[in-house]
């Protein structure tokens, strides 16, 4: 597609110049009309210019293949002049971004960058990429889309989660709890009392021989897996809804980063999805978290069987009431004020969402 058009400067002076041609014409003054003559050739040498400007020319585009929600990152575009015909002022546009490339001699090659916010979750495709051309008069200028193709997978934020987290209570005494991926602790090594240490893992008899207080210390016992579904179906899809699931994706990739972390077999679907998918790596969990879409259906259309789930991730905790324990649960709701379940967890603008991601591992860890 090309279109052509004139710049602000080319207006002014084509309409000044009628202007000076009618003048010329009413006074029959022909050094006036060979000046607006003149212009006009400049004006005709320009579009001649401009025709020629796009041949021969090609883009590539580089971009980051996977970049989190909100961020601004570098787009790289090259831009080659193939032929032996120069080009003169060239912008290149991207969005809302126009950054000025110059001219090309023969066979010249440029890299240019342009910062591109990838400010929402999903797939971001390159096909197209709007070159803009005036010319060595900048009287008139002329847009030309080229094919590019480039992908990037923008991921949900994640929000920072220990390993090891505390909840800290009356008196500045701290209760520890771990993430679902830890099963359990078992018996280690003794170690020398610590003031701090509760009385309950005090070694009695161990300490009684030593002469000395001596304290249990325990490892922690990581599971060798763990499932989780990603329920993205809902009746009716809106804005409301679109933001809730973005969360809920940000709620998916904090916990699931700590699994991964902990070497921990990673299986996860989305409930339209047939089977799980084994995630052996970060970049792997980013790129499903960035295609997954939430699906407007009913739930009846897909399977019931959710034996065996670790986690649950939904918009609609009604739906899973009675279905699955408290434990396996989080869920999003922005479209009421007030939302009350007394079996499940769930997550409203009210509150901070970490906090949140904190109380719900110390609930299901108690």
């Amino acid at each position: 597609m090309i279109y052509i058009n004139f710049t602000p400067l080319g207006f002014l002076l084509f309409f000044l110049n009628v202007i000076i041609l009618l003048v010329g014409i009413n006074v029959y003054s022909v050094p006036v009309i060979l000046m607006s003559s003149f212009i006009f050739s400049l004006f005709l040498w320009n579009f001649l210019e401009l025709i020629v400007q796009p041949l021969f020319l090609a883009l590539e585009i580089k971009t980051p293949k996977l970049v989190m929600e909100g961020t601004s990152e570098k787009i790289y575009v090259i831009i080659e002049n193939k032929g032996v015909i120069p080009k003169s002022q060239i912008y290149i546009l991207l969005g809302k971004d126009k950054v000025f490339v110059g001219g090309l001699s023969r066979k010249e090659k440029k890299e240019i960058f342009l910062i591109y916010n990838f400010e929402k979750r999903g797939i971001v495709s390159f096909n197209k990429l709007k070159v803009r051309f005036t010319g060595s008069l900048g009287l008139l200028y002329l847009y030309k889309k080229y094919r590019v193709n480039s992908i990037s997978y923008v991921y949900p934020l994640y929000y920072p989660l220990s390993k090891d987290l505390y909840l800290v209570g009356e008196g500045g005494t701290k209760t520890s709890f771990s993430i679902p991926s830890v099963q359990g602790e078992e018996f280690h090594s003794l170690r020398d009392y610590q003031p701090q240490d509760p009385l309950k893992i005090i070694a009695w008899k161990s300490s009684a021989k030593k002469g000395k207080l001596l304290s249990k210390s325990f490892e922690k016992l990581t599971r060798k897996e763990i499932y989780i579904l990603v329920d993205n179906v809902i009746e009716k899809i809106d804005k409301v809804a679109e933001k809730e699931f973005d969360e809920l994706l940000r709620f998916v990739h904090s916990i699931a980063l700590l699994s991964l972390f902990l070497n921990t077999k990673l299986f996860i679907k989305a409930l339209t999805d047939k089977e799980y998918i084994n995630l052996k790596s970060i970049e792997d969990l980013r790129i499903f978290l960035a295609e997954i879409d939430l699906k407007e259906d009913s739930k009846e259309n897909y399977s019931n069987e959710h034996i065996g789930l670790d986690l649950v991730f939904s918009l609609d905790f009604l739906f899973w009431d009675n279905k699955i324990n408290y434990k396996n649960f989080i869920g999003v709701e922005f479209h009421k004020e007030k939302v009350f379940s007394e079996n499940f967890m769930i997550y409203t603008l009210k509150e901070n969402p970490q906090e949140f991601l904190n109380r719900f591992l110390f609930i299901t860890q108690t």
